[in-house]
């Protein structure tokens, strides 16, 4: 299923709402009326459908904006539309208990084609594969990415278990301290582009220099968090040139990840800087120790002066600085990586979880109609833009949109256009500020390098021996970037890995990638 050009979407639904929020007042826009497009638009002369759609939003009821759009929905569908909305912090056990029961809506979201309950429901019957579904469902395939299609085939018939909820692949720059940048006298220039020296030079800079002018010594150039899973990976590996699985150049596979590639040592040097830069204060000490909320909470109370991040936060994250220091003002910023080139790595499969039909569902086509509804001309506009009259009035052939923040819980977070990255901007937002942030939204899109897993599993790294011996790689990892090891310990973890599990693990990986890789 080709990916056609198309425009983009999103990040965490809490992040989606900020953004909508973040606007300033309401200004006028030039009206461009949505052309009907092929798929469910135009369903109306067949009968009504009545279908539950069960989802983990921000909020358990349905806006006002909400409901109008579900309103829009089911007039150009032909539908009634209920949703069922657990609390978030219930989702998982809510969704556990209807799998389990049988008491099933008739589409329902899975945060993660890995996610066990729902391989079980495959496997069980209970999530149907939708592939005859989708054969008029022009727009969900012209706006979903070619992997996300095959991150949902998971049963081995290479049939489609989900309906994508997109989001935008990219690979986001750098948020800068630029009032620390102004008080040392450092230029950005104008394209928001520097070389990875310059980079560590600027860092250095901001942890020994006193960049706030307090007279202490008591900031650090980079601010940096632990994984989910508490484990800490080196830094900077977009700069240093690691991409994940990419053609190898030569050896036993054709495809390799440095990170288990024996033969090379792109992972043990950033091991060695980024236990450098540690030993030498240029990264926050407290890094293996914080998550990504307070890394933030750090950058904007000034004890670190560089973070990475989505350029789109631009608003929240300045109005929130400003709070604890009106001084406070940002940059952002790209690093080029060793070679000078503009890459990052392109993270995910495009899937911001997805919508999976169950067996519950009494019209399984008209589910899938609806959200190719969704993703069509019409449809995405209401989505986008609101409802008139509501969130924007029409004036002299203008739309003027409604100052105040609206709460989006259900209408900015069912669907995505892929590479729409017009989507994270506030349509009442001043066109200064467009284009003050597009261009880098743009260029966190248009830059990724994709790494050829897609984020595939082989079954090897599921048995419990190497997921006991997996932990090793994160011992490791820590003692060498706390200074406790030497990078070369890392290494003979890699050959003992490779003699008890790797060369399985190679061979499922690279089979897989030979696999897709052909389909092409």
């Amino acid at each position: 299923m080709k990916l056609k050009k198309a425009i983009a979407c999103v990040g965490a639904a809490v992040l989606l709402v900020a953004v909508t929020a973040c606007g300033d007042k309401g200004g006028p826009a030039e009206i461009d009326d949505p052309k009907p497009t092929s798929g469910a638009a135009g369903e109306t002369a067949k009968p009504k459908v009545n279908m539950t759609i069960m989802g983990e939003f921000a909020s358990s009821n349905l806006s006002e904006t909400d409901k109008l759009l579900v309103q829009s929905i089911e007039e150009a569908t032909n539908t009634a539309i209920k949703f069922d909305i657990p609390p978030s912090t219930g989702y998982t056990e809510r969704l556990q208990l209807s799998l389990t029961t049988g008491d099933l809506a008739d589409v329902v979201w899975f945060p993660s084609p890995d996610d066990a309950s729902f391989l079980k429901a495959v496997k069980d019957g209970v999530i149907i594969p939708i592939d005859e579904y989708l054969n008029e469902a022009d727009n969900i395939q012209n706006y979903s990415y070619d992997i996300s299609w095959d991150a949902l085939r998971v049963n081995g018939d290479d049939k489609v278990y989900g309906i994508p909820r997109t989001t935008v692949i990219r690979s986001d720059g750098y948020w800068f301290r630029k009032d620390w940048l102004d008080k040392l006298n450092i230029q950005i220039p104008d394209n928001n582009e520097i070389t990875f020296d310059q980079m560590l030079d600027i860092m250095t800079k901001f942890s020994k220099e006193d960049p706030d002018g307090n007279g202490k010594h008591d900031t650090y150039g980079y601010g940096w968090a632990a994984q989910p899973d508490k484990s800490i990976r080196p830094v900077f590996q977009n700069e240093l040139g690691l991409y994940g699985w990419q053609e190898s150049d030569g050896g036993e596979y054709k495809y390799m990840n440095p990170q288990y590639d024996l033969n090379s040592d792109k992972y043990t040097k950033a091991l060695e800087l980024t236990a450098k830069l540690f030993k030498e204060g240029v990264i926050d000490p407290d890094g293996p120790t914080l998550d990504g909320g307070k890394v933030l909470e750090q950058f904007q109370s000034g004890k670190t002066g560089v973070i990475d991040g989505f350029a789109g936060h631009y608003e929240t994250f300045l109005n929130a600085g400003k709070q604890i220091n009106p001084e406070f003002e940002l940059a952002y910023v790209f690093v080029k990586n060793e070679q000078g080139e503009m890459k990052g790595l392109g993270q995910g499969t495009g899937l911001w979880g997805f919508w999976a039909v169950t067996s519950s569902a009494s019209d399984p086509q008209r589910v899938v109609d609806v959200f190719d509804y969704m993703l069509s001309d019409e449809g995405w506009d209401s989505i986008y833009t609101g409802i008139e009259g509501h969130d924007y009035k029409v004036e002299n052939n203008q739309r003027v949109y409604s100052a105040t923040p609206l709460e989006t819980f259900v209408r900015k977070n069912m669907v995505r256009r892929a590479n729409d990255f017009m989507f994270f901007i506030n349509p009442a937002m001043s066109e200064e500020l467009k284009q003050k942030l597009v261009p880098n939204i743009e260029k966190a899109v248009k830059r990724i390098v994709m790494s050829k897993d897609r984020n595939y599993t082989p079954a090897i790294a599921k048995t419990p021996p190497y997921l006991d011996f997996n932990k090793k790689f994160s011992e490791v990892t820590t003692k060498i970037i706390i200074g406790d090891a030497q990078s070369s310990e890392y290494k003979e973890v890699l050959q003992d890995w490779n003699t008890k599990f790797g060369q399985t693990y190679l061979k499922e990986m690279n089979d897989y990638i030979d696999q897709i890789e052909n389909k092409k």
